[in-house]
């Protein structure tokens, strides 16, 4: 949990590193993209509206939400056929320490954010 300290500090050092010109910037760059791939530029803007509403205000939780998007599109784009990416993604660790209810549990929430990654995946990339 972050103190409101923490919040300041953050908000600071993004004014004086650019944080916001750069955000335009990157904003500007993928509505070029979309337009020339063909993607949706008003699904692919708001989703970058929201990545940086997540990067501001849960900075841990985006940073997280980053990490598990890109290994979902590792498994999404890669030429390997992969025949259950959930375990893929599992912590084997962590499930190592659960009892059978709470691995079934962990596998559901990882399963729909699984699910969630790929429609983002998919949305961002479809055109319409």
């Amino acid at each position: 949990m972050s103190t409101f300290k923490d919040y300041a500090k953050r908000a600071k050092e993004r004014m004086k590193n650019g944080f916001w010109e750069q955000a335009h910037k990157n904003i500007r760059t993928e509505q070029q993209v979309a337009a020339t791939l063909g993607l949706n530029a008003h699904k692919v803007d708001e989703e970058g509206k929201r990545m940086l509403e997540r990067r501001i205000y849960d900075y841990d939780g985006f940073c997280e939400e980053q990490e598990f998007y890109n290994k979902v599109v590792e498994i999404i784009e890669s030429d390997e056929l992969v025949s259950n990416p959930i375990m893929r993604l599992a912590d084997a660790d962590y499930m190592s320490r659960l009892t059978p209810s709470e691995k079934q549990s962990y596998i559901s929430r990882l399963a729909a954010k699984y699910r969630n990654a790929v429609e983002r995946y998919n949305s961002l990339r479809n055109k319409r």
